[in-house]
Order: structure tokens, then C-alpha cells, then sequence
């Protein structure tokens, strides 16, 4: 098999040219995406990954690792079990994701089909974070990805500090409410106006409403 060369091989010194030899290749930016906000083992990988093959998504996380955007963790469970997590450097490609996501939306045509991992609508939430003025109460949310046969939950919190809606992993005490649901349903909530009907929440639902009323945008 050739070596591959990549653009410092082929003489050009732009950083930008050179970050893409690391991370532009097709799937990428979307293995780091699903390992920014925590780790996972590789079956949760390649289910998330919509479309990647077991031997790609070796290959990818292998130059990850070798890069220095993902490394190994093991799991604190009773099976030690091996899985990925970003680095802190890897964390950083968060800002070229958001930076993506605001320049698509900008196109002519921003609508997408399919649906969202519970970690990319909450890196979506951030990208898109709304100013928050007065009061916006804590909301738990547990996030899971429906379109898998058993889909394993995925917690996160809000809360609103200098003027902002922040969101971050883990639970959180005493929240005003906890919505369960579909991460894409959540998506659709969010962003498109569906109804709080389409999900479980538990608590205040006025807390809910308030922080999806910040998201979506007006009729």
C-alpha cells in the first residue's frame, strides 16, 4: 500500500491545510464529535458513527490516537472496560464543529434529515447557547438515541450563568425538572417548535417550556 502524503509532504506550510490532514478525512470530525463530551467504547462508536464500517472506524481512531486528539481510557466498571475519550486538545475541535454548524446554517439551503445522537444535540445546544436574561431554572435531560436497539442514556444538565444557557454532563442537584426523550425528538423540540408532548419530563414543565423557549425560534 502507498504511503500516504499529506500537504506539509506536498510543500504547503498552511496550518489550516495541515489540521485537515488529521482530521479531514470522512468521518473524522464526527468520531471526535461523539467523544468531546465523555468517553465510549467502540460498539457505541460505531453505532453513533451512522454508516462507518468496524475496519474505518479502527483505522480513524487509530490516526486519532496517534495524533493526539483521542486516547485510550479504561471504564470504572466492575469489567474494566476499554473505551475513547478526547483530549483536551481533541476537546478543542468543538469550536471547529460549532464553526461548521453556524456556516451551514448560513447556506442556501440548511435543512438536514436524519437524526441527532444525544451528544451532537447537546453540542448543538452549545454552538447555539441563547442569551439567557432573568431566572432560567436547572433542567436535567436524559438524552437517548431511539434508533438503536438498546440505546444507553446519556445525562446532561442545564444551567444559566453570565447571561447564558450552558450545558454540560452529568446530573444535577434538586433540578426544576428531568426530560427523558428521543434525542432527536429533543432536536425537533428545540429547534423546529414540536410540542413537550413528544417527551417525559418529570417536574416543573414551566422550567421546560422556559429553556425551550429560549431555543426555538418564533413563529
Amino acid at each position: 500500500m502507498p504511503v500516504r502524503q499529506g500537504y506539509g509532504d506536498h510543500g504547503d506550510a498552511c496550518r489550516a491545510a495541515n489540521a485537515l490532514d488529521l482530521v479531514g478525512d470522512r468521518w473524522t470530525l464526527i468520531i471526535v464529535r461523539e467523544l468531546i463530551l465523555g468517553p465510549k467504547r467502540f460498539g457505541d462508536l460505531q453505532d453513533a458513527v451512522r454508516g462507518i464500517t468496524p475496519a474505518v472506524l479502527t483505522e480513524r481512531l487509530r490516526s486519532l490516537c496517534q495524533a493526539g486528539i483521542v486516547d485510550h481510557v479504561v471504564l470504572p466498571d466492575l469489567a474494566r472496560t476499554r473505551a475513547y475519550v478526547a483530549t483536551a486538545w481533541g476537546r478543542d475541535l468543538e469550536g471547529v464543529l460549532a464553526a461548521l454548524g453556524r456556516w451551514y446554517s448560513a447556506g442556501p439551503d440548511p435543512a438536514t434529515t436524519g437524526g441527532m445522537t444525544p451528544d451532537a444535540v447537546v453540542l448543538a445546544m452549545r454552538t447555539m447557547a441563547p442569551e439567557a436574561p432573568g431566572e432560567v431554572p436547572a433542567v436535567v435531560l436524559r438524552l437517548h438515541d431511539a434508533r438503536r436497539a438498546h440505546p444507553p442514556v446519556r445525562v446532561f444538565h442545564t444551567v444559566a450563568e453570565g447571561g447564558a444557557v450552558h450545558v454540560r454532563t452529568g446530573e444535577i442537584r434538586d433540578p426544576a425538572a428531568t426530560v427523558t426523550a428521543d434525542s432527536t425528538a429533543w432536536t425537533h423540540i428545540l429547534f423546529e417548535g414540536l410540542g413537550l408532548d413528544a417527551v417525559d419530563i418529570d417536574g416543573d414543565q414551566g422550567a421546560v417550556a422556559r429553556l425551550v423557549g429560549l431555543y426555538t425560534p418564533p413563529a
